[in-house]
């Protein structure tokens, strides 16, 4: 993901860097004037590799290069900038500053040179302002079951069914890849749930019907098509649970319809692979459902045959998985019957089921679902969700793996896990982040004797094999987060999950699979000392320099003073109602808006909105008077010492030898004759203390002679040469009078 502050249009941009790489697009950016700064997610996608003694750029990277050369700052963001590769991470660090390193090696013997580039955080290390922890602590428990006997022989004629369309398609080859797809799609939907995939084989069972009839149809065989069509009715009445009557005969032909239409067009194998992809649960999980049924074009001889008897073996029961899960938020109610719970189910099909499960077993505790849609839908669910008398249950689908922020309840179940697993890790990250006040407890549901279960669990145990080795086991036994987080994301780069779980399907004990995994995590856990040393002489984080930060109450005061000031000036009033809450009220003294200093207030209350400079109104205020000329704004102040003069503030930008651009503030005091004073220059911040109403000083005369003054103390202190360019922007005007005259 890309985000850009500052373009022609828009204060900030949001794209992925999918999107933005077209050419198109990127020329489009660049015509744009510069940007103020570019932030890159996940910038170990920014690859730039050695392949035959050449330079090898992908097109992320050349993106990357582009408008990194159309931006002032540049920020890049990654739990895993170094893959193991030093001479990858070298040219990551050169989209930062070309000029660094001449090549990997010295960059590896004068690594220290690395400190004003990099700055490398965990959730451990970060603190509040007084040194407490910033972070809740987690607690993840990883329960393992076996399945039913009825469960076991569904699942491996299933598996059978899996694998024989697999070998097909490595069989034949070129189009038949597409059925490898499709069979990849059911694999993850299996592994979801079996109501899942269950729904997925009655969907695809109805359009092989459709398929045939149309076979039919085409062949000029009319019996045999309206038999078949006759049977894809009677299985669209079936599932989706409708009657006999003529309204409930008109939507079946219209289902019938649409499926044939959607039939007809066909999917081509490009949108089969996307949605077959790991990816792809990011983007919309309903879509690889959809696609699983529908592409019927790429099948396996006599597959309706094959999918009637696996649906004759369907077990009837409530599954393992769910009656563990009852059982759990049973407890978890009896202590506390207001406990807020958060479930994890990648796919519709498990979802819908959960939710029926859920509302039949415990009625009244509520259930909302956040599943694929805007960004607004999700917010609504989200909002549901955090209501005093809200739904206890919110289920998410992958949709909700990124942008809500669920701290407000601290338990969450993995119903499924998904075959990459950071996934899992951003799924935590969503009640596991900041504001969260208890230890967050996650709960990874997992069926033991599957192939995704033996591998996640095997997994699991390299983790802690590793985490062992390292000392990096916590309390209660669990692998440290920070090790986690690195190995697993090192170990992303290294593993196709979705080659690893389809080879497994010929591999039930996972022999090959072990040995693949072994080397991986091996390779993952050398990445990950590599970066350890690489990085090891960075400075520490040291709280005393961001001590000025951190006095936000006095931030806030001055933010609601000028608010105050700014609304006096358009006729409105902002006035406190009580210590927290101001109300904005117009020239007409009607009240417009609630707002509050309190960010807990803020997101528990819908009427109170929070102060701060991302408010859209008080953006406005600050913007107006952000482009508002210096000498416009100038502030009079009384002098400490009893004088009369100035103190401007100059913003200074410079080029070095090496063509980069250097910014520095300069301040400059002159008393009302012209004479420097150094001491108003360094103690300027206690001057805004003591504003008058007027001073009664002419600046008109100075302000000509400090820029004369800016020029010579540039060149006093060696930041610029006699023939060298500069450029100095006044951005404040200080006049000073006695406060009597």
């Amino acid at each position: 993901m890309l985000i850009g502050v500052s373009s022609y249009k828009h204060n900030l941009f949001i794209a992925s860097v999918d999107t933005l790489k077209r050419r198109a697009r990127v020329k489009k950016l660049l015509e744009a004037p510069r940007w103020d700064l570019l932030v890159f997610d996940e910038a170990h996608h920014l690859t730039a590799y050695k392949s035959g003694g050449k330079t090898k750029k992908t097109e992320n990277y050349k993106l990357a290069e582009v408008l990194g050369e159309h931006t002032r700052d540049l920020l890049l963001l990654s739990a895993t900038p170094h893959q193991g590769d030093h001479f990858r991470f070298w040219k990551l660090v050169q989209l930062l500053d070309p000029t660094l390193f001449d090549n990997e090696r010295e960059m590896v013997e004068q690594r220290h040179r690395l400190n004003p580039i990099i700055f490398r955080r965990t959730k451990a290390d970060a603190c509040c302002a007084d040194g407490s922890t910033l972070f809740a602590r987690r607690w993840v428990h990883t329960e393992s079951f076996v399945m039913s006997d009825v469960e076991r022989s569904f699942y491996q004629a299933l598996n059978e069914y899996l694998a024989d369309g697999f070998a097909l398609a490595k069989q034949q080859g070129g189009k038949a890849q597409a059925l490898g797809f499709v069979m990849t799609i059911f694999q993850k939907i299996a592994a979801s749930s079996f109501a899942a995939v269950h729904r997925t084989l009655r969907r695809r069972l109805i359009a092989l019907t459709v398929q045939e009839g149309l076979m039919h149809d085409a062949n000029l065989d009319i019996e045999a098509r309206d038999e078949t069509f006759s049977e894809a009715h009677e299985q669209i009445r079936m599932e989706w649970g409708l009657g006999g009557d003529r309204m409930d005969d008109l939507e079946i032909d219209r289902i019938l319809n649409d499926l044939k239409r959607r039939l007809l067009k066909k999917m081509d194998e490009e949108q089969l692979a996307l949605a077959s992809d790991t990816f792809s649960e990011e983007l919309e999980t309903a879509a690889a459902e959809d696609a699983a049924m529908s592409a019927v074009a790429y099948a396996l001889p006599e597959e309706r045959m094959r999918i009637k008897q696996l649906l004759q073996l369907f077990p009837t029961i409530r599954e393992t998985k769910v009656e563990k899960l009852l059982g759990a938020l049973s407890v978890l109610w009896e202590q506390n019957p207001k406990e807020r719970v958060v479930i994890f189910a990648t796919y519709l099909g498990t979802v819908e089921m959960l939710g029926e499960e859920i509302e039949k077993t415990y009625p009244g505790q509520g259930v909302v679902v956040l599943k694929g849609g805007d960004h607004g839908t999700k917010l609504a669910a989200e909002k549901r969700f955090k209501q005093a008398d809200g739904p206890r249950v919110m289920i998410c689908t992958a949709a909700g793996r990124e942008g809500i922020n669920l701290q407000h309840a601290r338990v969450l179940f993995n119903f499924d896990l998904p075959w990459n697993p950071m996934d899992v890790e951003q799924r935590i990250g969503r009640i596991h982040r900041y504001g969260q006040q208890d230890t967050a407890q996650v709960y990874n549901l997992v069926l033991g004797d599957t192939i995704e279960g033996k591998i996640f669990l095997l997994l699991d145990d390299k983790l802690k094999d590793i985490a062992r080795a390292l000392g990096k086991l916590d309390d209660q036994g669990n692998v440290a987060e920070d090790l986690r987080s690195q190995i697993l994301g090192q170990l992303s780069e290294r593993v196709n999950y979705q080659q690893l779980y389809s080879q497994a399907l010929q591999d039930p004990e996972l022999k090959r699979t072990r040995l693949e995994l072994e080397a991986a995590m091996t390779n993952a856990a050398e990445a990950r000392d590599v970066v350890f040393e690489l990085f090891q002489d960075l400075d520490r984080f040291s709280l005393d320099d961001y001590a000025p930060l951190s006095h936000t109450k006095e931030g806030m005061s001055d933010l609601v003073r000028f608010i105050t000031a700014a609304c006096e000036q358009d006729g409105m009033t902002f006035q406190r109602e009580n210590e927290t809450h101001f109300a904005l009220v117009n020239s007409q003294g009607i009240q417009q808006s609630l707002f509050t200093t309190d960010r807990d207030e803020a997101n528990e209350n819908d009427a109170l909105e929070l102060i701060g400079l991302d408010h859209p109104f008080i953006e406005k205020l600050l913007s107006r008077h952000r482009e508002l000329p210096p000498d416009e704004i100038g502030l009079a102040i009384q002098s400490l010492d009893g004088e009369n003069g100035v103190l401007s503030i100059w913003l200074v930008e410079t080029h070095n030898d090496k063509g980069q651009t250097l910014h520095q503030v300069t301040k400059i005091g002159m008393d009302r004759n012209g004479k420097r004073v150094p001491a108003w220059e360094k103690q300027a911040e206690s001057f805004y203390q003591h504003p008058i109403d007027d001073s009664k000083l002419d600046g008109t005369t100075l302000f000509t002679m400090t820029e004369t003054i800016v020029e010579r103390e540039l060149k006093h202190r060696g930041i610029i040469k006699d023939d060298q360019s500069y450029s100095a922007e006044l951005i404040g005007w200080n006049q000073f009078g006695n406060g009597t005259d």
